[in-house]
């Protein structure tokens, strides 16, 4: 699908609110059964017996943040993926060939945020999640998805940030038909073009497309080409 993103000026006016609120930061628990490594500078519970992780993870009364290693992590992402207290989970991979056998993992575990190969834009991605959830706001996993799309050109992370903050809204928007869901929906949709899903691709363009038309109803009858246009 070639046809680009409608804009979005008129329709994205209303904003919802930053959380004023700031929560809790989740613990980071860092589980790998191979090696002892500790990272210096950051405050990570580390673990490499997948018991004793287990029963921290399940005992906690506070949110958890997960990095497991690649090649042992499902010791424990069948025991604490359901846990309500588990809010996301991040895979550090070891190579190529670890990052692509453990890619059958996100479509099992939605609560895998990523699989890295870069251990330093792993624990970037972790610090940047640990201030989004402390702050709450799909404002700022919007922003974060559009940077990541346009300016890093990091399509991976730019959709798992837009999804974020279309989950959000969802939960916290009594009007679902609001101009920050379609604008979500309608991202999502050009990320997924970029990544040659067309599908996909037209699935969330179609949604945009007619949260827009409800939204401002002059553009109901227009042809889905010039909707899109910049």
């Amino acid at each position: 699908m070639n046809e680009k993103k409608p804009t979005t000026e008129a329709t994205s006016t209303v904003q919802s609110k930053s959380s004023t609120i700031k929560k809790e930061a989740p613990l980071l628990i860092w589980y790998n059964k191979n090696n002892e490594e500790k990272i210096d500078g950051n405050n990570f519970i580390y673990f490499n017996n997948s018991q004793q992780c287990i029963e921290t993870v399940e005992k906690s009364t506070k949110p958890i943040f997960l990095i497991l290693n690649s090649s042992s992590a499902t010791d424990i992402l069948s025991r604490t993926h359901s846990l309500a207290q588990v809010d996301t989970i991040f895979i550090d991979c070891q190579s190529p060939r670890e990052q692509q056998r453990c890619q059958y993992l996100l479509q099992h575990y939605p609560k895998i945020f990523d699989l890295f190969l870069d251990r330093q834009q792993l624990l970037r991605t972790v610090q940047e999640n640990v201030i989004l959830y402390q702050h709450q706001s799909g404002n700022e996993y919007l922003r974060l998805g559009e940077r990541y799309s346009k300016q890093s050109n990091d399509l991976n992370l730019a959709l798992k940030y837009t999804h974020k903050a279309l989950n959000m809204y969802r939960t916290t928007l009594s009007n679902q038909n609001h101009p920050l869901v379609a604008r979500c929906l309608n991202n999502l949709g050009g990320i997924y073009d970029a990544q040659g899903d067309v599908n996909r691709s037209f699935e969330y363009y179609e949604q945009a497309i007619k949260m827009y038309s409800q939204l401002a109803p002059a553009l109901t009858n227009q042809p889905v080409s010039k909707v899109l246009k910049k």
